[in-house]
């Protein structure tokens, strides 16, 4: 499904992507043994991922009238945003690529992080990005490409690979080292069915994590917070 952001949206993620951008840390999640990135190219990943929440913002108005507030706000450093979506108790994180990436990646340390913070998502939605190259700007259409749920983000699940720090990233025309640890799952296997998908949610409950385990250390809820059971 296709979504088309205006001048004024385009705009609005652009500034906020730039304040975001001088605020935030300059290596993400916790990945120490990673050279910090500069601060333009935080941006524009910053910019891509805004703009791939309004998108899906607008997805859900416009073909299934559910309203959702966009978090503008911009967090100083070190600190991070909550989820992106919340629909029927179901945390959603929209993740955004420019256009020509094949490969939804969630990294383990951001799943460490959520997870510690006992806020994991339920669901992962995939965007990708029209981008024109010349300009290095993008054209205001965005793909809803598909969304997978946090449940196949395990060892053992077929279609989700393993991706490891330093690895290339398989199925590209250009050879792309992954600077972190990732969960990933081509585009090609994520459920594109969005009418199916919104109804699911809006009818059902989104699955308990409790024994969802860390990707690094296998530990759940139960044994991180015992307290808590």
């Amino acid at each position: 499904m296709d979504i088309i952001l205006t001048d004024d949206e385009l705009k609005k993620c652009l500034e906020f992507s730039i304040k975001c951008a001088e605020n935030q840390q300059d290596i993400e999640f916790g990945q120490s043994d990673t050279k910090p990135r500069a601060v333009a190219e935080i941006g524009r990943d910053n910019y891509i991922g805004k703009i791939a929440e309004v998108a899906f913002a607008k997805m859900l108005y416009n073909e299934f009238g559910i309203s959702i507030d966009l978090d503008f706000e911009y967090y100083p450093r070190g600190e991070w945003d909550a989820q992106d979506t919340i629909i029927n108790g179901w945390k959603i994180d929209v993740k955004g690529t420019r256009q020509g990436g094949r490969w939804m990646l969630i990294e383990w340390s951001k799943i460490d992080f959520r997870q510690r913070d006992k806020d994991l998502p339920h669901l992962f939605v995939m965007a990708s990005v029209c981008w024109d190259r010349d300009k290095d700007a993008p054209t205001g259409k965005v793909k809803m490409v598909g969304c997978a749920s946090i449940m196949k983000l395990k060892n053992d699940v077929p279609n989700t690979e393993i991706l490891k720090k330093g690895d290339l990233l398989p199925s590209t025309r250009n050879p792309v080292h992954l600077q972190a640890d990732n969960f990933g799952i081509k585009f090609s296997y994520l459920e594109k069915d969005w009418e199916f998908v919104i109804n699911y949610l809006l009818k059902n409950n989104p699955p308990k994590l409790d024994d969802y385990p860390n990707p690094y250390t296998g530990e759940t809820y139960r044994e991180l917070f015992p307290e808590d059971y």
